[in-house]
Order: structure tokens, then sequence, then C-alpha cells
């Protein structure tokens, strides 16, 4: 056994401890500092490249009208994938700001996201023929059959996402028949990617279908998006993605690409989720029982895997922290929910400190598919979330209380 320390842990200028005497536990708490400061980065390397180019948060990474905000007023589009994320978005920013993609879409929904005027991103041929009115721009998904990325989120052959390759210009002469006039073209083909090189990769593969498409049809392009994926370092071994290398990579492909094929003048857009807003995010929790079984350290905590699925759903890893000063020995313990499912497990294995129930503890990195996954299993309420910009701090969600679980079911026991 070796013994490590751990610090006290503070969320912009305030201490964990504060935040959870305040609002109580389960909590997530997002750093408002660190959000800014991801987007920036992103944005100044892009500057850098004199390219007109797009960041379009990804909606779904986290869905907090609070978070959403601060982005657009950053700067950022927004990607919507669904009929509500475009209602936020509508109230947020400018039409043209928006995009909207999301596969197998019921027709009311795509009939009311028409008429919104955003650009439309199809992910097949019949979703488009089954759109009452198209907007006035249009892109589609193209899935090249190429992918990468952790968690089992590779997104290329074989998902469920995008036009086949060899299918795509048969898309766009059919957006043309239906009256098109101006198009964009899109491609994500995973997600938690750290290698830079597989930007430049993809810019480069998209480019090449683009000029095909153009060489077919004629057809020029507005925008170039080559997805998001821009990952981040959630085990202690791996390293920051360099964005300044990523961009270059991006940059020097895209340029490659528009000077050597007859698409057009397109904006180059990009739509990172989990880079903008993971590592600003922390759940802190109690420990609310521990006991030794089967040759198994437990250690409970008053979450679990219905606010908190990554770690069951993808086996992806987050880091785990005491909130208090601590010394001691680290040992291997298995971090698990109090909801009845064995499967409920934040971390396996992993090595901790001695930890005592009453005790506080943080998984670290959860801005991204964290409170935006979670639901009402077990009839669990949904925790507050907290916004932390300094040392100044905001409820941005108010907790759920017991009886707002059963809110519509039109009884009359609450």
């Amino acid at each position: 056994m070796t013994k490590s320390s751990f610090e006290k842990l503070c969320i912009g200028e305030i201490k964990a401890k504060k935040l959870i005497q305040e609002y109580q536990t389960p909590l997530y708490v997002y750093d408002e500092q660190k959000i800014e400061e991801q987007y920036l980065k992103l944005k100044n390397a892009f500057q850098e490249t004199k390219l007109d180019f797009e960041i379009n948060y990804a909606v779904k990474a986290n869905n907090n009208p609070h978070i959403v905000e601060k982005l657009v007023e950053l700067g950022a589009g927004l990607d919507c994938a669904s009929k509500a994320e475009v209602m936020l978005a509508s109230k947020l920013t400018k039409s043209e700001k928006i995009m909207y993609t999301a596969p197998f879409t019921p027709k009311d929904e795509l009939d009311f996201i028409s008429k919104k005027n955003v650009t439309m991103n199809f992910n097949s041929v019949e979703q488009l023929e089954r759109t009452e009115k198209l907007p006035e721009r249009i892109s589609f998904r193209v899935d090249p059959g190429i992918g990468e990325g952790d968690f089992g989120l590779v997104l290329g052959g074989g998902s469920k996402f995008g036009i086949p390759e060899e299918e795509i210009v048969e898309a766009y002469q059919k957006a043309l028949e239906h009256g098109v006039e101006r198009f964009g073209i899109h491609m994500m083909t995973g997600s938690g990617i750290l290698n830079p090189e597989y930007f430049g990769d993809i810019t480069a593969k998209i480019m090449e279908i683009a000029d095909r498409i153009n060489s077919e049809t004629g057809i020029t392009f507005e925008f170039i998006d080559i997805g998001g994926g821009l990952g981040i370092p959630y085990k202690p071994e791996q390293e920051e993605l360099d964005i300044e290398e990523t961009v270059s990579n991006i940059a020097r492909k895209f340029q490659e690409g528009v000077e050597e094929h007859e698409i057009g003048e397109p904006k180059l857009m990009i739509e990172p989720g989990r880079f903008l807003v993971s590592q600003s995010g922390y759940l802190l929790t109690q420990i609310t029982g521990v006991k030794e079984k089967d040759d198994t350290s437990y250690v409970g905590v008053d979450t679990g895997m219905h606010q908190f699925i990554r770690p069951m759903l993808y086996d992806a890893y987050h880091e785990i922290t005491p909130i208090d000063n601590k010394e001691s020995e680290v040992e291997e313990k298995t971090v698990v929910g109090l909801v009845c499912e064995n499967t409920d497990k934040i971390a396996v294995d992993r090595k901790l400190p001695e930890l005592e129930t009453g005790e506080y503890i943080a998984v670290k990195d959860v801005g991204a598919y964290g409170f935006t996954m979670a639901s009402n299993w077990n009839s669990r309420p949904l925790p507050a979330e907290i916004m932390v910009d300094g040392d100044d701090k905001r409820v941005i969600r108010e907790k759920q209380k017991p009886e707002d679980i059963f809110h519509g079911t039109k009884t009359e026991y609450f």
C-alpha cells in the first residue's frame, strides 16, 4: 500500500464543503470560469488561422439554460438534437446560428423545426422527404465509415447515424429536386478523441467528399461541419488534447481542400460539447455506508446511476477525490450508488484513501453528459445544480422535491 495526500477541494474560490453545507448532497456544481477558459482556448486557436469559422456548442452535452446562455454570450452557435433544444436555442440566439441534427425524427418535430428556419442537418433522404416545408439551408450527415474515440462512442460505419459515403451524391441530388439551393455538409465520426492528427484526417476526408458532390451535382457549400469529438483527459495518465496542433491540422487540410476543389468558399464549423463543459463539473456526494463483502471494499454514496450513468453505460472513468484534506494509505475500493441495481457502480477497484460514513467525495469532469442524462429512477429526486464564478455562486436549477416526481400523473396523492 502507498500513502497519498489529498488537498481540500475548491470549486472556483469556494470550498466544496461550504457548498455542501448550504445546498446538501448530492449536488452538481459547475465552474463558470472553466467553461469560458475552454471556449476561448478553442476560439483563439481558430482565430490564429484567419479562417472563417464557427463554434457550435452541442447542447445535448449539458442543456442547462444558464450554461447554454453563457456560451452564446461568448459567441457560440448551437447544435441542437431535439425540439426542446431548438425551442431553447431560439430564445437565446438567431436562427442562422442554430443547427438541428437528430436521427429518425417524428414528422411533427421535423415540421416544427423547419418552420424555425434553422439549418437542418438530415441523417437520411427519407428524413428530408418527410419534412413538409424545407428550410432555406440544409446539409446531410455523411458516414464515411471511419471513426475513433473512447467509451464505445465511435460513430462511423456500423452506427445508425448518417448517409453512407457511396449514397451521399444521390442525397444531394434529391435535395436539388426538392428546390433546395443552399447547402452545407456534416460529419461526426467519434467522441472523446485526444489525437490531434485525427481531426486533420477527417477534415481532409470531408473535403474530398464535398468535391465529389460538387463534381457530380454542381453544388457549392456554405459550410463544412467536421462535427465534435474533442476529448478531455478523464484519466490521470492522459494528457490534454493539444488544441493548437489540432486546429492547425484542421485548418491546413481545410485550406488545401478549398484551394484544390471547386466547392465554393465555405465556412468551417465545429460542434464541441464535452470539451467545453465537462471539466467544469463536479458531482458532490456523501458516503452513506462502507462494508467489506466477498473480498471487495464497498463505499456507498447518496447518488448513483440515476443521477450519473456514464460509468455504467460506457464504462467511463471519472476521477474521485475526498473534498477535505486527507493523508492515508490507498486501497482498492468500489464506489456504488443507492439504487436497486447491481450495475450501479461509479468506480470499480479504484485506489482511494480510507473513507468513512458521513464523509464527502467529489466525482470530477461531470459537466458533460452528467445531469443531462439523469432520471427519476427508483423515484429519486433530481439534485440541484449550482454555478460558481470565482467567489460568487448561484442556483441554476432547484433541487427536485419527492412529490415533483409524480407531477402530471393526475392523481390526488400529491
